[in-house]
């Protein structure tokens, strides 16, 4: 069957008109979001399906925060700097397609029963912003680690280590500063930190990063 010609011409203009809306939206990389005020750990995952990227938080993070309201065409990090206003948090996206997700300068986690607090030090003075983000990242995700080792988190200690990624986030290698006072437990410590995978660092990052991790029994 044969199209009369003007519904031809409609068809063909509003083909034309689909493609240069997905033009815009691919120069800009701008999309529609429509994302309620939920609690914080809902709206991260929402986000992740719209976007298609890796959200990589430390989940306490989210524990007890909500999200902002966001709504309108805008790029993915416009959306989710909205979305994190008024929480005390900020976003990283990474080259590999990832968003890391992180607190202030240095943290502190709560492990239970203890609490492990971590400074990353970048490996020369004047590191940008994104660096110290990556540190960050890279020491919540040890401490997420040392929640799980009975070894590890007993006991009142300090131990500083330099640590080197790799390009696919893989540790490259790792070496103990100052030791925690046992032998067994440094090396307990160099084997899990060997095993880590974190995002895939910033081309610029300055290496090795200087960790310091405090733990202590809560009394």
């Amino acid at each position: 069957m044969r199209l009369p010609r003007r519904w031809l011409l409609g068809l063909v203009a509003l083909i034309a008109i689909v493609q240069a809306d997905a033009g815009r939206a691919e120069a800009d990389g701008a999309r529609e979001f429509e994302l309620r005020a939920q609690p914080l750990d809902q709206a991260l995952a929402a986000f992740s399906v719209s976007t298609g990227l890796q959200m990589l938080y430390d989940s306490s993070l989210a524990a007890g925060r909500r999200s902002s309201p966001v709504s309108g065409r805008m790029r993915s990090r416009e959306a989710l700097a909205l979305m994190l206003a008024g929480t005390g948090l900020t976003a990283r996206f990474t080259p590999a397609g990832a968003v890391v997700i992180y607190a202030g300068s240095t943290s502190a986690v709560t492990l239970n029963p203890i609490t492990a607090t971590a400074a990353p030090i970048i490996g020369r003075s004047g590191a940008n912003a994104e660096a110290r983000a990556y540190a960050e990242a890279v020491q919540r995700q040890t401490v997420e680690a040392l929640r799980r080792d009975a070894v590890l988190s007993g006991g009142d200690y300090a131990l500083s280590v330099r640590l080197w990624v790799a390009g696919d986030g893989a540790t490259r290698r790792v070496e103990v500063l100052n030791g925690s006072g046992e032998a067994g437990r440094d090396a307990e410590f160099l084997t899990l930190a060997s095993t880590l995978r974190f995002p895939a660092p910033p081309p610029d990052l300055p290496q090795p990063m200087r960790i310091e991790f405090r733990v202590r029994q809560r009394h």
